[in-house]
């Protein structure tokens, strides 16, 4: 599985959840850069960090899963709730894929904290900090594939 079939495979199951109206990717959220953003949005966020296990063609993979939704300005109780709401559909979303075993993957650990006013706009939610395990999308056995012979 490659990082591209990770991020693919993420995207489908969050627009599965009945809630789910975007799936976003990127660095940084930022509300105030698109107009059009529909909530309960999830945002899968970049970078990586990959541990590569030398022994065995397998990866730990961290990154970061975000789900927000829209709120009223400086409304605590309005951002508490969306807070609480956010956590059940992230999940939602993390339980269907931990039952998955044909994801690819191995979901390790996930530990949120809730987020508010995350932007220039007003949206409340939580950030899951995500760790899995994946098998190498290439292995040793075939390695010399990806050169060149050496020219002489």
């Amino acid at each position: 599985m490659t990082l591209e079939n990770l991020k693919d495979y993420w995207q489908n199951v969050c627009l599965l959840h009945k809630d789910v109206k975007q799936f976003n990717v990127g660095n940084n959220y930022d509300t105030a850069n698109n107009t059009d953003d529909k909530y309960p949005l999830c945002f899968y966020e970049l970078p990586y960090s990959i541990d590569m296990n030398m022994d065995k063609p397998i990866d730990t993979i961290q990154f970061a899963f975000s789900v927000f939704l829209y709120t009223k300005q400086d409304d605590i109780l309005d951002s508490h709730s969306a807070i609480s709401l956010a956590k059940a559909i992230g999940d939602a979303i993390l339980m269907k894929i931990g039952k998955d075993a044909d994801s690819g993957f191995t979901l390790n650990s996930a530990n949120c904290v809730s987020v508010r006013e995350y932007s220039d706009d007003y949206v409340a939610g939580v950030r899951y900090d995500i760790a899995i395990t994946m098998k190498r999308d290439l292995c040793d056995k075939n390695i010399e594939d990806y050169f060149n012979e050496v020219a002489e």
